[in-house]
């Protein structure tokens, strides 16, 4: 396989890894962790090009350098995004509160990556978000009234509280419809 094809296949599924966690995950701030990210990309970034400069790696000439360092400084800065988020998730359950929101179902429409429903914290640092709440039941007409739900908030590794995203039929430990 090319080069350029396996560099594009690896960048893909890293891009896939850190958008997957990104898009399951909820912080307070869901761009908390893309500062030391992008402080870790540039040490990589800086690593890497001391070690061409030093072992006299040529690079081709098709391609400016800066191209290529800005195509690491990418590639590690959402590849560290990815990792700092997994480590604060990884087996992290302590439960930390329970969050209460109203969640509505604001169209028949499924959007990309499947959020269709719009949660309305009370705690206002948790805000709005998008999340799929499969257990909730709906009576009425369309479009339906707003309901109240509860969602538990985890402690995380790096000291950063979370809520997943997705709960489904059997994870109604995790989250609850209250009306």
């Amino acid at each position: 396989m090319n080069k350029y094809v396996k560099a594009f296949l690896t960048f893909t599924v890293v891009v896939e890894f850190a958008f997957m966690l990104y898009d399951q995950v909820h912080l307070k701030d869901d761009w908390y962790f893309l500062p030391w990210a992008a402080l870790l990309g540039g040490v990589v970034t800086v690593t890497i090009s001391i070690l061409i400069v030093f072992k006299k790696i040529t690079l081709r000439k098709t391609l400016s350098k800066a191209l290529y360092i800005s195509a690491i400084f990418l590639f590690s800065t959402v590849y560290s995004y990815g990792l700092l988020s997994f480590i604060n998730i990884f087996n992290a359950r302590q439960v930390v509160t329970w969050e209460r929101a109203k969640v509505g179902l604001p169209s028949w429409v499924i959007t990309f990556g499947g959020n269709y429903n719009d949660a309305v914290f009370e705690n206002k640092e948790w805000g709005n978000r998008m999340m799929n709440l499969f257990f909730m039941e709906w009576e009425g007409d369309f479009p339906h009234p707003p309901m109240t739900a509860e969602i538990k908030v985890f402690k995380g590794n790096l000291g950063k509280d979370y809520m997943l995203k997705t709960y489904d039929e059997d994870e109604k430990n995790d989250a609850m419809q209250i009306d």
